[in-house]
């Protein structure tokens, strides 16, 4: 049985969703939950998306995280702005995954607090 937490919620002032990780999350989990995520931002046409990992900790390599960020990449709906919040522990996770998603055309950045984050979701910075 998995002890990760995964709470959603929408962001205010915004057509957004909020994905916050809390314990421990496993790269089997991270592909799963990847895919069910965009499935869930194409259904309900979001603008938006934070993935707030603070207080996560990853049981993945950055290699197998950028199986992850390649699965949103893929399948993450066009023209979705995507704010990453990270613990310093999983930075260079971070920095992956809004790479990946950078390359693939989304406007994606990493950020060390939320309230930048939501800033930057709302197309306010």
């Amino acid at each position: 049985m998995s002890d990760l937490q995964v709470l959603r919620t929408a962001l205010d002032g915004a057509n957004a969703l909020v994905i916050s990780l809390i314990g421990r999350n496993r790269v089997d989990e991270s592909r799963q939950n990847a895919q069910r995520l965009c499935e869930r931002m194409a259904r309900e046409e979001r603008d938006g998306l934070i993935m707030d990992y603070r207080r996560c900790a990853l049981d993945h390599t950055v290699a197998q995280f950028t199986e992850v960020a390649e699965i949103f990449a893929e399948n993450m709906p066009g023209g979705v702005r995507i704010g990453y919040v990270y613990a310093p522990e999983n930075f260079m996770h971070a920095a992956t995954m809004t790479k990946k998603l950078a390359k693939a055309g989304f406007a994606a950045r990493a950020f060390n607090n939320f309230d930048d984050a939501a800033t930057f979701v709302r197309g306010e910075a």
